[in-house]
């Protein structure tokens, strides 16, 4: 709060038992020593010398009276206690505009004191972070006279938003947009600092990962998305793997994006749809199933779209994904030869879990078990490190609507397809009524892999035998950046 010196309003009310008559001065100090001039409302000049005697506390406690032509300036406050008039008139300060006031029914003489009062100053802003929609700033600031209470931070002349903590973030801003930061800070007795001012320009780039996470997202369900931290309040919502992904669910939602394409109008090929947000990483899988035009025509191929998983080692192949050429030759090297270098470098190398589980905990299990033994804390320690894979299990069983998460993948028999995910197949974006492999080996058969059938159930198909569709999985660079597109089928995201 800025002092204004030389300032001091005077309200000087005449009162009768009929009426009340106000009459406002406002009072100047002359060079000489405690004269006062006062304009009253017709701009009328009356002197009155001696009128207001001005107390200064001085170092020691003590307290003399100022020969100063002005009013104290920064480093002084009003005592209201000490200061009285001789005629019974009442002193009261309006802090807001540095003013002393005057209720009084006569003319009168008054002792006005001031304090030494050292009030808190705000050292620096600095800034901490700055995204496309966010900004975080931290204060640094010393105390004065009493410790520091609460923190203001302001933008853009808004309403100001008051915290105990010298950090803070605005959230929700747009990108590449420049945003006016005050902030202000007030001592446990309600003294302020200065306001203290920066301008911050948010970056203009929009990374896929926080599109995802700050405009889609509005909370679980909204947009067919879920914030997968454990503590959501929904249907199921106990079933939250706790990861902190953000996942797409239900029968269709608008997680469209165009890849490997500048076309005006996405080719079918290049449409992909997008699994969830993992970390700053933006999770995709083919929208439908890869062709040989893809894939080529080696390795595991069969026919058209059918593949096996792996035939690469005999009659009784295993399921090692290290080993299998569906992995080696069809997806990490037909696939990224055929989108070529530009596309391919927007592709994370990516450390895939292939140790897989068991048929119970993978088949006939509800999709957080299937996560933990495959994935999660109970998951084996196998890895392999390659940019381009296919679902896991649990991609296909948190793509349902949340109210299947609890079904099993298979129930073991044709009357059970009512509670299993056969049940599940209408409402889950994944299922695209074909059968098709996932990544993950069934643990307790060594000539096993999990698929999903084209009725919508999950079990264990021999991977040099059974032959099935092949969708590609890849996870994009964090800086992998979002350019427009609503999410539609006919209006993907496009990226840059």
């Amino acid at each position: 709060m800025k002092r204004k010196k030389k300032v001091l309003l005077i309200s000087i009310m005449l009162l009768t038992l009929i009426i009340t008559i106000s009459t406002i001065f406002i009072v100047n100090k002359n060079s000489s020593n405690n004269e006062i001039v006062m304009k009253d409302n017709n701009n009328n000049n009356k002197t009155i010398n001696n009128f207001l005697t001005l107390m200064l506390e001085q170092s020691d406690g003590s307290y003399a009276e100022s020969t100063s032509n002005t009013w104290p300036g920064e480093g002084y406050i009003f005592n209201k206690e000490l200061s009285s008039c001789q005629n019974g008139g009442e002193l009261d300060y309006d802090s807001e505009n540095n003013k002393v006031i005057l209720y009084s029914n006569k003319s009168d003489g008054c002792y006005v004191y001031f304090d030494i009062y050292n009030k808190p100053v705000i050292n620096s802003i600095n800034l901490t972070e700055v995204t496309n929609n966010s900004i975080t700033i931290s204060v640094s600031a010393t105390e004065g006279t009493n410790p520091i209470s609460n923190y203001y931070y302001v933008i853009n002349d808004g309403n100001p938003v008051s915290t105990t903590s010298n950090t803070y973030t605005f959230s929700g801003l747009s990108a590449g947009e420049t945003y006016t930061i005050k902030v202000y800070i007030v001592d446990k007795e309600g003294y302020s600092s200065d306001t203290s001012s920066l301008n911050v320009e948010t970056e203009s780039i929009v990374y896929l990962a926080d599109y995802i996470k700050n405009t889609v997202y509005q909370g679980d369900g909204i947009n067919n998305l879920y914030y997968h931290d454990g503590q959501g309040s929904y249907t199921n919502a106990n079933q939250e793997i706790g990861d902190n992904s953000y996942r797409y669910s239900g029968a269709n939602p608008n997680n469209y994006v165009c890849f490997g394409s500048d076309a005006a109008t996405c080719p079918e090929d290049n449409l992909y749809r997008i699994i969830g947000v993992f970390g700053s990483e933006v999770k995709l899988i083919k929208s439908t199933y890869a062709t040989s035009s893809q894939l080529g025509t080696g390795g595991a191929y069969v026919s058209s779209y059918n593949y096996y998983w792996n035939n690469s080692n005999g009659s009784r192949s295993t399921n090692t994904w290290s080993e299998a050429n569906l992995n080696t030759v069809n997806l990490n090297t037909n696939f990224l030869n055929n989108i070529g270098s530009t596309w391919s470098n927007l592709i994370a190398t990516h450390s895939w879990k292939v140790g897989g589980m068991t048929r119970a905990n993978g088949g006939t299990s509800n999709a957080k078990t299937a996560y933990n033994y495959e994935v999660g804390s109970s998951s084996s320690s196998t890895t392999y490190s390659a940019k381009i894979g296919l679902m896991y299990v649990s991609d296909y069983y948190y793509g349902a609507t949340n109210t299947y998460w609890t079904y099993p993948g298979y129930s073991g028999s044709a009357a059970g397809s009512n509670y299993d995910y056969r049940a599940a197949a209408s409402n889950n974006w994944m299922c695209l009524g074909v059968t098709e492999w996932t990544i993950s080996r069934v643990s307790d058969d060594s000539h096993y892999a999990f698929y999903v059938y084209y009725s919508g159930l999950v079990n264990g198909y021999t991977v040099n035998y059974g032959s099935s569709a092949v969708r590609p999985v890849f996870y994009l660079t964090s800086s992998t950046t979002y350019v427009s597109g609503s999410g539609t089928e006919s209006d993907p995201i496009r990226l840059s």
